[in-house]
């Protein structure tokens, strides 16, 4: 059977940690190892692990502390000592059902590609519900996407993301960035470096905690708020930006009349107006032309997008 290596980044929440790695125990495919990746420097993960006691999941301690973006991105590496044959990354507050791991080795060797996407419900943690859509319902369709097609979800959908990405030791580009970013920013990045043909599973198979505060912890980053929000607002602009000069013209004429992806019409103008690109009928009204032009004007792209 494929040997399937999943990592899981954490930062002191050893009860979701547990339910994340007793997902893995329930799989249906068996034949996998998961690295257990613990940010907290009093090493509040390991107790979980020792309790476990599987041989399949392996802790590892962050020496130095690592915070959010380089422990997320050290998940997309490719690089192991197991010859692993598949991978994801499972964070420590999500889960997966048990058919996750299956589903992807069946969508990866049906369809000839070496990467896939796998559907997310929301768990609304303060309202104790998850949600009936997936996420990636409103941008896209079941099927393979070319890479410049995929790239234009990020124009009002959703690309990659961490917690629905599967892919094999084939895949011609890994995911991992390995330069410092913005939190938020990485899912974006994750999405350009896609080359290859993807396969997108609107299947609901994993779950998504809605958690955001805790999910853009990074103790590292000294910036306060506002130039932070600035920084990305124009880093997303610039990632925009070139996406669109890069896409064929036949792919932007079918995208802009309301083809290749589900984006609804009002999404896809407003985030081709935010990115300065004014070509669709009865674009929104500039309410928001103050902050745009502080976009514009005051944030600074993050040298991770101009590097990749």
């Amino acid at each position: 059977m494929p040997l399937v290596l999943v990592r899981t980044p954490t930062y002191r929440r050893p009860s979701q940690l547990k339910r994340a790695l007793n997902c893995l125990q329930a799989q249906t495919h068996q034949d996998w190892v998961c690295e257990v990746r613990d940010d907290c420097p009093d090493k509040s993960a390991q107790k979980v692990i020792e309790e476990i006691n599987d041989p399949r999941i392996k802790y590892i301690s962050n020496r130095p502390q690592q915070y959010l973006i380089a422990n997320l991105d050290a998940c997309f590496r490719l690089e192991n000592q197991y010859s692993a044959d598949y991978f994801f990354m499972l964070e420590d507050d999500n889960q997966i059902k048990e058919n996750f791991i299956d589903r992807g080795i069946q969508i990866i060797e049906q369809n000839g590609v070496s990467i896939c996407q796998i559907n997310q419900v929301i768990d609304y943690v303060t309202e104790n519900r998850l949600s009936s859509f997936g996420i990636l319902n409103g941008t896209f369709d079941e099927r393979v996407y070319q890479p410049e097609e995929f790239h234009l979800s990020l124009f009002g959908g959703i690309g990659i993301s961490n917690g629905g990405a599967f892919w094999s030791k084939n895949i011609r580009q890994e995911l991992s960035f390995k330069t410092d970013t913005i939190p938020a920013l990485d899912e974006y990045i994750r999405t350009c470096m896609v080359v290859e043909p993807i396969y997108i599973c609107r299947e609901k198979l994993a779950v998504w905690t809605q958690n955001e505060e805790e999910t853009t912890r990074n103790l590292g980053f000294g910036r306060g708020w506002l130039r932070r929000e600035l920084d990305l607002k124009a880093s997303i602009r610039h990632i925009r930006r070139t996406i669109w000069k890069k896409t064929p013209q036949h792919l932007q004429k079918d995208f802009l009349e309301g083809g290749v992806l589900r984006i609804p019409m009002k999404n896809r103008a407003l985030a081709l107006h935010k990115a300065d690109i004014n070509l669709i009928n009865n674009q929104p009204e500039s309410n928001n032309k103050i902050k745009r032009m502080a976009v514009k004007y005051l944030g600074r792209v993050h040298p991770s997008v101009t590097r990749i």
